[in-house]
């Protein structure tokens, strides 16, 4: 893949960026062509003023550079086209993970995680930079991945715990459907603008879903996609954690407040595929124009809604 988006006011480093891409399979010309003929032509709302959206990438396991998802140069072009396209945001693709030095993180809107995956950093200031920029009024969007394991090296979920309290909750015990699983989406959130392309009908998506434990609760996301545990087509399910077993809750996306920031969370992104259909793009498009704070949602937690 080829990116062709560079901050006219910030320099950016690609080589690690290439380097991970390197490892993955390019996009053929027909993937491509089934992005672009995806990606939304204009934004859900007016954008209030220029964004711009920094996109991670870093796939670490020791801190060494390691193979990542196959879904990230989809994701990275569609990402670029929706920028491009529509003019919501500008995104700034790197993984020079001195990005997050404070000085230059506060010029950015948002900070996309795609598909990260093991401790980006160890460097507290780094990891504290990340945690004020959202508290500060500023949004964070994760793809996949990007929200379920960074800044933590299995098994050692206690390295940053922030981070997952900021997300909303760390993917732990494996996925509760395996890679090319067929499984039925339900909307939760019909009247959330961000589930607007959905038109409140569920739908199919064949992908990997998380499972969570560290730190989810429906007590403090806003619940907007979930698995349909109870359709009768659904590809086996793996070994649920106890308590999601019992509960049956396996959240496809979510958005809630961090201090005065916003985060929006996109679970579904394992394959390719996902950054090929119309309303999945719609969606997350949706997602960043929360996090950078020009579409306005109801963050209310899911368990509150059901308790009036």
């Amino acid at each position: 893949m080829k990116s062709r988006i560079v901050s006219s006011s910030t320099l950016i480093v690609f080589t690690s960026f290439w380097l991970a891409l390197a490892q993955v399979k390019p996009l053929t010309e027909q993937e491509r062509q089934k992005i672009e003929a995806a990606v939304p032509s204009r934004a859900p709302v007016r954008v209030q003023k220029p964004r711009k959206m920094l996109v991670f990438s870093m796939n670490v396991s020791k801190g060494k550079p390691r193979p990542g998802h196959p879904s990230i140069p989809a994701a990275q072009y569609a990402l670029e086209l929706m920028g491009k396209k529509t003019r919501a945001f500008e995104p700034v693709f790197s993984d020079d993970i001195n990005m997050l030095r404070w000085e230059t993180l506060r010029s950015f809107d948002v900070v996309c995680f795609n598909n990260t995956t093991g401790v980006l950093t160890d460097n507290r200031e780094l990891q504290r930079s990340l945690l004020d920029f959202v508290r500060s009024g500023r949004g964070f969007v994760a793809i996949h991945a990007g929200g379920g394991a960074t800044f933590v090296e299995y098994p050692e979920y206690g390295q940053f715990p922030e981070f997952g309290v900021m997300v909303g909750g760390y993917e732990d015990g494996g996925h509760a459907y395996a890679p090319n699983s067929t499984v039925h989406i339900r909307v939760e959130d019909p009247k959330s603008p961000l589930n607007a392309a959905f038109k409140g009908k569920g739908f199919v998506v064949r992908d990997e879903i998380y499972q969570f434990r560290h730190g989810y609760s429906r007590e403090k996301v806003r619940v907007l996609l979930s698995v349909d545990t109870e359709h009768a087509e659904n590809s086996p399910m793996r070994k649920p954690l106890p308590e999601r077993a019992a509960d049956k809750d396996f959240p496809v996306s979510w958005i809630k407040n961090y201090g005065r920031g916003r985060v929006f969370y996109f679970v579904l992104g394992h394959h390719p595929e996902i950054f090929m259909e119309p309303a999945l793009l719609q969606h997350l498009l949706a997602g960043i124009q929360f996090a950078a704070g020009d579409l306005k949602a109801d963050t209310t937690p899911s368990a509150k809604i059901q308790r009036r």
